[in-house]
């Protein structure tokens, strides 16, 4: 978990008011490019992984009430760094579940995982479930108002 918790930076925490997949996905690719952390192909690898592979997370067995998550991310050679963007929606947006595909769940939270290393992509996934799956801290993160009140609970050892 330590190892994720220095993928996190203020700089890739954000707050949108986008109200479809392809503009939030488009928003942050951009700002993702500019800073030199993907290629140019990542936006159009990223919706097409969402479109086979769906990232949304039904949190409802964790707790109720408590919002969806999404972890958006492409195949190791669109990265050109290790890092996660984090996004929380003003709006949730519809993804398609991972579990079952076939359902739509809305999602108010975005892990976009940045990974030119193949090698331990199954660990981060699995370190973000842990975040996602502790209610305090995803309660937490319902409640935080800022950028750095958000890069607080996220980078916070436990709860």
């Amino acid at each position: 978990m330590e190892a994720l918790q220095s993928l996190f930076t203020k700089e890739l925490i954000f707050t949108t008011d986008d109200t479809t997949q392809k503009e939030v996905f488009t928003k942050i690719s951009k700002i993702l490019l500019e800073r030199g952390l993907v290629n140019k192909e990542f936006t159009e690898a990223l919706m097409e992984r969402e479109r086979h592979y769906p990232t949304g997370i039904d949190l409802s067995p964790v707790a109720t009430g408590l919002p969806n998550a999404a972890i958006p991310h492409t195949e190791a050679e669109f990265c050109n760094g290790k890092v996660i963007a984090f996004v929380k929606l003003k709006h949730e947006i519809p993804f398609k579940n991972m579990i079952a595909p076939d359902q739509e769940i809305d999602v108010k939270y975005l892990f976009f995982i940045i990974n030119h290393e193949k090698s331990n992509q199954s660990q981060v996934l699995s370190d973000l479930m842990a975040i996602m799956t502790n209610e305090e801290r995803m309660r937490a993160l319902e409640t935080s108002t800022s950028k750095d009140e958000i890069y607080h609970v996220l980078k916070k050892e436990c709860f």
